[in-house]
């Protein structure tokens, strides 16, 4: 099992007399009879029991979450994003840029340079680019951890051109692109493009047979996955039915739970990154359409009747936040989830209208300490636009359905340093022990840093941090300390900090001591 709840518990032993062991025995009994039922009633009564809940990969593969440790961005040349924001991943981390030869590579060099991008921020991967060449991330891969701590780049089918449909789950799937015999177009060259990535890279390919568009999926790197229903009709195209597809992404990428929710367009890829975005383990940022736009009902629905009844892997209710967005071209939606969040950073789409100040204020409220940076996508300001980008998008580059994220993909560290940590709830008693659960995994191999691994404290309005050391328990990757008691009305601050031998250093939350835990004490 992935996450684990127990119940500790201590039994004091002396010598009685035999009369006295009697009595003792039967108090004992009940005694024993009533610690049972409180902990499959998950009493929370005793302060002396505890009932963490905890992640533990185990002997599953994890795959990894948007926000976790990148090393830069993929994307390919010629361009399908705005060159202002390919200097800001430049300058943020590293660009992996895809070119099919050695003349599109000196093409890209020519303009990075007048762009004063570093060259050292550059790599470049040579593979064949087709007709869907543009979204890396519906074609790309994502990072799988091995139970063995190794990464492999998970390279999902993507053969099909654009598949959509309509709201219903059982409605037939169309696809967007056919050719001049009116089949379907096929993708294989993009899907091929993983294997020249893989082996300029060095990473290993964990083949999957399933489809795995990544505009479709999203985790939260604990085993747990979002998708449209669209997922579950691509598939059963592809020849894998529904049981299947659970069971090989269980299987194959950990996702132990999968959560299957409605589309929300009434005709469209229903990638659900233009629906809403995971921004941690335990929260939803959701758009909601204009009150009078005929999909705020749909999208209402999905918020009330499906989201707000999940569960995060800490058997927590998800944390849903709103993202209003608006209408900018007839009854299009400007698609503000679609962004991408990369290490410290959130790079935001812009559809040039009033609404685009606030969904960055927004972003900047649910995400505190990230740099919020926001990307308008005019043609006509482009230095550089290819006749074909023109032809597909007209005068403006970020569309409804395919914006900032669809055209980006990270490429994630490999030698990350993991963290998770099981909260203490908002409200806890005075008296009831503040311990804090973290998972703490190393995949460089290295080794965590002594004394290092660490829980910073303090009470709200104060200045100055007080430090425990985590310590181990008997389970592998997982640390826990104890944060003081303090007096009723108090508010607690706190993170975890840690770093492994390889150098690799880490917080949660991630942008802390901007961003912090905290709870009241009641």
């Amino acid at each position: 099992m992935r996450f684990l709840n127990y119940c500790v518990y201590t039994l004091v032993v002396h010598k009685p007399n035999k009369r006295e062991t009697m009595n003792k025995l039967n108090h004992l009994k009940i005694l024993i009879l009533l610690f049972l039922f409180s902990c499959s009633n998950n009493s929370k009564k005793d302060s002396e029991i505890v009932e963490p809940n905890f992640y533990s990969q185990g002997l599953n593969n994890r795959t990894a979450a948007e926000w976790e440790p990148a090393l830069g961005t993929l994307f390919v040349w010629p361009l399908s994003i705005p060159h202002k924001l390919v200097i800001e991943l430049a300058y943020d981390n590293h660009l992996f840029t895809m070119v099919e030869n050695e003349d599109s590579r000196k093409e890209a060099e020519k303009w990075f340079k007048e762009w004063r991008i570093n060259p050292e921020n550059v790599t470049f991967i040579y593979a064949k680019q087709g007709v869907d060449a543009w979204w890396t991330r519906d074609w790309g891969p994502s990072a799988v951890f091995t139970n063995k701590k190794e990464y492999k780049l998970a390279d999902g089918k993507y053969i099909y051109s654009t598949p959509v449909t309509g709201l219903a789950c059982n409605d037939s799937l169309q696809f967007l692109y056919k050719d001049e015999n009116n089949k379907v177009k096929l993708t294989q060259i993009d899907d091929d493009a993983t294997i020249p990535l893989s082996e300029q890279l060095g990473f290993e390919i964990l083949d999957l047979p399933i489809n795995n568009t990544g505009g479709s999926v999203l985790t939260d790197g604990l085993g747990t996955a979002f998708s449209t229903c669209i997922i579950l009709n691509e598939n059963k195209y592809h020849g894998i039915d529904s049981e299947n597809f659970l069971k090989l992404n269980d299987s194959l990428l950990g996702f132990q739970k999968y959560n299957i929710i409605s589309n929300f367009e009434t005709y469209g890829i229903q990638h659900i990154d233009c629906l809403l975005k995971l921004i941690d383990e335990e929260t939803i940022l959701v758009a909601e359409p204009p009150n009078d736009h005929e999909l705020y009902d749909i999208y209402n629905e999905i918020v009330t009747k499906e989201l707000s009844i999940l569960k995060t892997p800490y058997d927590n209710p998800y944390k849903i936040l709103k993202i209003k967005t608006e209408r900018y071209k007839e009854e299009r939606l400007a698609a503000y989830t679609n962004s991408l969040i990369l290490n410290k950073t959130v790079y935001v789409p812009l559809f040039d209208i009033p609404q685009d100040s606030i969904a960055l204020k927004t972003w900047s409220d649910v995400m505190p300490g990230y740099k919020i940076k926001g990307f308008k996508y005019a043609l006509d300001d482009e230095p550089f636009v290819t006749e074909e980008l023109r032809k597909h998008y007209g005068t403006y580059g970020w569309n409804n359905g395919d914006a900032l994220h669809c055209r980006t993909r990270a490429i994630w560290n490999p030698e990350m340093l993991f963290i998770s940590v099981n909260k203490i709830s908002p409200e806890v008693d005075s008296n009831q022990k503040k311990k804090v659960f973290a998972t703490l995994i190393d995949y460089s191999k290295k080794g965590l840093v002594e004394n290092k691994n660490e829980l910073l404290w303090r009470i709200a309005g104060e200045t100055e941090w007080k430090t425990i050391t985590l310590s181990p328990t008997d389970t592998e990757n997982l640390f826990s300390a104890e944060i003081p008691n303090y007096n009723s009305g108090e508010t607690i601050e706190y993170y975890i900090s840690a770093v492994s031998n390889s150098g690799e250093k880490e917080r949660r939350p991630i942008t802390a001591p901007i961003a912090t835990y905290k709870f009241t004490n009641n």
